[in-house]
């Protein structure tokens, strides 16, 4: 065969298989998808800047929830659908329903880069009830297949009355008469060990310095004690918690890890000390919260690269024959 003749079956194959990158039908192939709804805290102590940016500054554990976020959703496979809601005080609110992240990649940056700590229409965090509301919201709109990322660094202020404390292991597994199937979920607590002033900012959202002891609670002031009794300066009537000076550290904010991690064990969910976004996405691609799917998929790059490698062999020289079997050809041609 001459090089004239071996250029035209290399070109004709590679239009056979252009023709085929043309027409070539995408085809279903068996996977896994992950499916979320995302609740971030946005109260003050979220404000803390204790995580480092790619720049190496300081920036507030609600932004580094952001960027993490949108790195993760980045990193899951095409047919997962994510959610987006934010909570204040103890009640969430969804931002955007969720969508599968491809095809609406743009519009859930957009959401998630102007999630605000300014939105929070209440100062209160109630870490708790905002989560047993959160199962309840999941479950209200029928988000029950989806898993719950549950985002915060789980500084309850001011801190909960255990008496008032809700049954979360009832709420998600129901009990013997009435037996339920529980909301998936992942806590994600943010921020660092150590304990970091608080930012206080006016109403203009501009820093005006921090918050010292005597600008937060210490303890409860919701309902009543359980052993009023022991509480010291206990007033029945005009002060049930005591009517001295409290003091304590409620004015300093560091994730409060043991407190998620009994939070999880209660509602059996997981729990994620949030680090990087390598890490997030690991613990956010369990398998306890992967979903099968069978998505379409399009291959016609192969048959488009295999003809563009045939055009390139038709048409330089060099590259017709490898140099070794050339060799071997003008031995034998000899």
């Amino acid at each position: 065969m001459n090089a004239m003749l071996r250029s035209r079956w290399l070109m004709l194959a590679a239009l056979i298989l252009m023709g085929l990158a043309i027409v070539m039908p995408d085809l279903p192939f068996p996977g896994k998808k992950f499916d979320y709804f995302m609740l971030v805290d946005i109260t003050r102590s979220m404000n803390v800047r204790d995580y480092q940016g790619a720049s190496g500054n300081p920036i507030s554990r609600l932004d580094k929830v952001k960027a993490d976020m949108l790195e993760t959703i980045r990193g899951l496979p095409c047919g997962s659908r994510v959610g987006i809601g934010i909570f204040t005080e103890r009640t969430p609110t969804m931002l955007y329903t969720p969508v599968e992240i491809c095809k609406d990649f743009t519009e859930l940056r957009e959401t998630i880069n102007r999630i605000d700590w300014r939105m929070a229409w209440v100062a209160d965090s109630n870490i708790m009830l905002a989560l047993e509301n959160s199962i309840q919201l999941v479950r209200t709109l029928s988000l029950e297949d989806n898993t719950l990322l549950f985002f915060t660094d789980g500084h309850e202020a001011p801190p909960i009355n255990p008496r008032y404390q809700p049954d979360l292991r009832e709420l998600q597994f129901g009990n013997e008469e009435q037996p339920r199937t529980p909301v998936k979920g992942l806590i994600i607590g943010t921020g660092d060990t150590a304990l970091s002033r608080i930012p206080k900012y006016d109403e203009d959202g501009n820093q005006i310095g921090f918050y010292t002891a005597q600008d937060v609670p210490h303890n409860t002031t919701f309902g009543l004690p359980e052993d009023p009794e022991k509480i010291e300066g206990y007033v029945p009537r005009n002060a049930p918690w005591g009517k001295n000076k409290q003091t304590g550290s409620e004015h300093l904010s560091s994730v409060r890890i043991e407190y998620l991690e009994e939070l999880a064990e209660k509602a059996g969910m997981h729990f994620h000390h949030l680090q990087d976004s390598a890490m997030l996405l690991e613990a956010m691609t369990h398998s306890d919260f992967a979903r099968p799917q069978v998505r379409k998929t399009d291959l016609s790059a192969i048959p488009a690269a295999l003809s563009l490698l045939l055009l390139i062999m038709a048409y330089i020289p060099a590259l017709r024959m490898p140099s070794w079997l050339r060799k071997i050809r003008m031995k034998n041609l000899a």
